[in-house]
């Protein structure tokens, strides 16, 4: 009996795993993000290297603080972005995809320049 339950348990839930799982990969997909790249130049105030996806929050001179996210750890390390490789206070342009929703400062970057150097995160998402 107590391994019947345990069943009925597991089984609900990795049913709630499954749909939360389906809720984050939504959000972190494309679908949220305008189709057109814009490029944001700013300074960066805040730097967060972790998971679901690294941030950045970017003042702007013009429209305050956005939010710019990266792709996944791994692939954001990929593209020479880590740790270190950028600090607050630097400055930073960024080339991506800014949010649907009207008044959201936020964009899906598929590229970053800290100084001279590029990182280009989605190097096969670059339009032009």
């Amino acid at each position: 009996m107590a391994l019947h339950r345990f069943g009925r348990r597991l089984g609900a839930g990795l049913v709630v795993a499954a749909l939360g799982a389906t809720g984050a990969a939504a959000h972190h997909g494309w679908s949220w993000a305008e189709g057109e790249q814009h490029e944001l130049r700013g300074t960066i105030r805040e730097i967060y290297i972790g998971q679901p996806h690294p941030t950045l929050r970017v003042e702007t001179a013009r429209d305050g603080v956005w939010i710019v996210e990266l792709g996944n750890p791994s692939q954001t390390a990929r593209a020479g972005f880590t740790e270190g490789s950028a600090k607050p206070g630097d400055a930073v342009v960024a080339l991506g995809n800014r949010s649907l929703q009207a008044g959201e400062k936020r964009m899906k970057a598929v590229r970053i320049t800290v100084g001279e150097r590029r990182y280009d995160i989605y190097p096969d998402r670059i339009q032009g």
